[in-house]
């Protein structure tokens, strides 16, 4: 029996419902095929192939026929092709797996359905990361050999994410949280609680002693309590910023991480885009805060867009680590939820009150998200109010609280 990565019930069958799906098959790179579900399931153009391991990306595994074989290595993930879908998370192991196949000489078939979006998205990541590419590149060399792959649009989103994160994935990283937070606020509004599956985003409170607690915090300006600490900020660019970014064709540069160099130099891109925000913001007027709180809108179109990430809206993470970047939006702190904020793990959206002196310093919504005073859209959004919660740099201000 071929050995199996994954444990499964419910199979394929061994005729295809639709009886026109033809066999269909690429040879994309060195031992990498990127085929169909027909190609799959067909053992005599398997044996033509000499492929000896198969990875499946669909929602139901190979049939009983294929997996049987005593020569294949099979692994099988379950998803479905829809821009909601976590893709990101399973990359890693499957990158490592199509390199480890072909490492010992084997043949790897990557297959979905039709061949076209959830198996080419894979495909696309293994050859971003072994040629060091970034998403157009590697989208490119993989349409060249089989010119109708088009992964849908949240796929193209995480893709280019898990290239601005080098190849891998940085829990750490502000697109990555953001992304991560669209996921669990989708499921929240389908279940009315947040799943165990994403109770970590949930951070610790950071008003609690910690053996080594972060140097910039954020406190609640009547009672000084800290909420906040400077790891916990999603920082976003100014819409303005994007604005202007457009206009010069000059697009958010990669992780210093990959290394690419698509257009441009990467370091030189980071220039351009330093001395941009400083003459942007260096004229943009104070935005008040009652605007602030009336910039929350209750629009959905957020939730239709790339599902938890868009390469015009976060930011690099070297740039979040400091808190003097002038690229920044200052005009509201968009924060990770954390321990003191009540509601946030069985609620839609709610106000954000100071734990200690029970004052409003905020606002919280997993699916309407919200719309700084900038322009700039966040979903979901949690965030703490310039005039009532103050930053300081002093490590003493880290306090026990009761």
């Amino acid at each position: 029996m071929a050995k199996q990565i994954a444990d499964v019930e419910i199979h394929a069958s061994d005729t295809l419902e639709d009886d026109n799906l033809d066999i269909s098959v690429d040879l994309i790179d060195d031992g990498l095929y990127l085929g169909n579900l027909a190609c799959a399931r067909d053992s005599k153009t398997l044996e033509q192939l000499k492929i000896t391991h198969i990875l499946t990306i669909d929602l139901v595994p190979l049939p009983r026929s294929i997996l049987d074989r005593t020569s294949l290595t099979i692994k099988y993930m379950k998803l479905a092709d829809v821009p909601k879908e976590d893709l990101i998370s399973h990359l890693p192991e499957c990158n490592d797996f199509i390199r480890q196949a072909i490492a010992s000489g084997g043949t790897v078939l990557v297959h979905c359905y039709f061949g076209v979006s959830r198996s080419a998205a894979v495909v696309i990541a293994y050859v971003m990361e072994k040629y060091g590419m970034c998403y157009e590149d590697a989208f490119l060399l993989a349409k060249s050999k089989r010119r109708f792959i088009g992964p849908n649009v949240g796929f193209v989103a995480q893709l280019k994410l898990f290239g601005h994160m080098g190849y891998r994935i940085d829990r750490d990283d502000p697109r990555f949280k953001q992304f991560r937070l669209k996921m669990a606020g989708q499921k929240l509004k389908q279940v009315k609680i947040l799943p165990q599956l994403f109770a970590d985003l949930v951070k610790p409170d950071p008003g609690l002693v910690r053996e080594r607690p972060d140097p910039v915090v954020y406190r609640c300006r009547r009672c000084r309590r800290v909420v906040a600490s400077q790891r916990n900020i999603i920082p976003h660019l100014p819409k303005q910023v994007k604005i202007e970014l457009a206009k010069k064709n000059i697009r958010p540069p990669p992780s210093k991480l990959t290394g690419l160099t698509c257009a441009e130099n990467g370091q030189l891109l980071i220039e351009k885009l330093k001395s941009l925000a400083c003459q942007i913001m260096d004229g943009e007027e104070e935005a008040s805060d009652d605007s602030a709180a009336r910039s929350c809108d209750s629009d959905e179109h957020a939730s239709q867009a790339l599902d938890g990430y868009s390469e015009n809206n976060m930011v690099d993470a070297s740039i979040a680590a400091r808190a003097d970047a002038p690229e920044i939006c200052r005009l509201m702190w968009f924060v990770e939820p954390m321990g003191w904020m009540r509601g946030v793990q069985n609620c839609a959206q709610g106000k954000l009150h100071c734990p200690k002196c029970s004052n409003k310093i905020g606002s919280f919504s997993w699916v309407m998200g919200c719309k700084c005073p900038c322009g700039q859209k966040v979903a979901p959004a949690f965030y703490l109010v310039p005039s009532k919660v103050e930053w300081s740099n002093i490590v003493q201000n880290v306090q026990i609280t009761v």
